[in-house]
């Protein structure tokens, strides 16, 4: 039985700087999390990549695209990922996380000095995809082998067509486990993710999205080579869910898609917006779960 136990990238902030990355560590580790982030704790998930790639500004916490997006030279979310890996040690693997180029501009603000013709251009997304690509490229030659890439716009209505094109650009020439987090419902889109090529793993919300069980199909799963990522704690409410009513949601899971199709454990999003204490005991619920269920 695979089922690693990750997360999908934001921690409470406390404190600042490194400061503030050592904590979300501590407390990944703590709780016994394999596979952690570095918390995310700089910016939002736009901002973090959009303050270093041309073509973007960041202005009062806000994304804008203001010319032509061009892949960056170096990427200083590097860094902190290098960071959390020396804190790290032999007790977790650190993946690197990317902000899909669809949300990317779905969360931007286009202005009119940008040399594109509008949020359908589909120039503007090979572009952003282009400069992802190469911060994904940098990320896995300083030796991280799980790429996370991070598209939620996927299910509010975004151009799925260009949506895979650009994805497919960006993992087509990386090697080691590309995965794909989408939150929200999938029940317009799952057909369409499913297909997406180059990707190993797709990450799914089932707790606060549990019609998503409806959605996600094991044979497709299982004729287009994907294994899954199963979402099973609420990144909606604070209250800390029991390791009984964690363990309700995966052995649905484990039953519809079988523990061969099941690759990680995590929650549904984010834990950036609960209290320090609330994220932990959510991610330590999660952990003594699914050691519950592989015993």
């Amino acid at each position: 039985m695979r089922m690693r136990t990750t997360v999908i990238g934001s921690y409470p902030v406390v404190g600042e700087g490194l400061e503030a990355i050592k904590t979300a560590v501590k407390d990944q580790l703590d709780a016994g999390i394999e596979i952690i982030s570095d918390g995310q704790t700089r910016k939002d998930m736009v901002c973090y990549f959009a303050d270093h790639i041309t073509g973007f500004k960041v202005e009062d916490e806000k994304a804008k695209i203001v010319g032509k997006v061009r892949p960056p030279e170096e990427t200083p979310v590097l860094e902190d990922l290098i960071f959390a890996r020396k804190l790290a040690g032999e007790r977790a693997e650190v993946k690197a996380i990317i902000t899909g180029p669809v949300t990317m501009v779905f969360f931007s603000e286009l202005t009119p000095e940008a040399p594109y013709a509008g949020f359908r251009d589909e120039k503007l997304y090979e572009d952003v995809s282009a400069a992802l690509a190469v911060e994904a490229e940098i990320m896995q030659k300083a030796g991280f082998t799980k790429i996370q890439i991070d598209e939620p716009s996927f299910s509010i209505g975004a151009p799925m067509n260009i949506g895979r094109k650009v994805l497919e650009g960006i993992v087509s020439d990386l090697k080691g486990t590309k995965a794909l987090h989408v939150c929200g419902n999938l029940r317009r889109v799952f057909m369409e993710i499913v297909k997406i090529e180059g990707l190993d793993i797709l990450s799914f919300s089932f707790k606060d999205n549990v019609s998503n069980f409806d959605s996600v199909e094991k044979k497709l799963l299982e004729d287009y080579s994907k294994r899954l990522g199963v979402g099973c704690v609420s990144t909606m409410s604070p209250e800390v869910e029991d390791v009984d009513s964690i363990k309700r949601v995966l052995t649905r899971a484990l039953e519809l898609y079988g523990s061969e199709n099941i690759e990680w454990i995590h929650p549904d999003c984010g834990l950036r917006s609960f209290r320090r204490d609330e994220a932990f005991m959510k991610l330590k619920n999660m952990v003594m779960a699914v050691r519950e269920l592989k015993s």
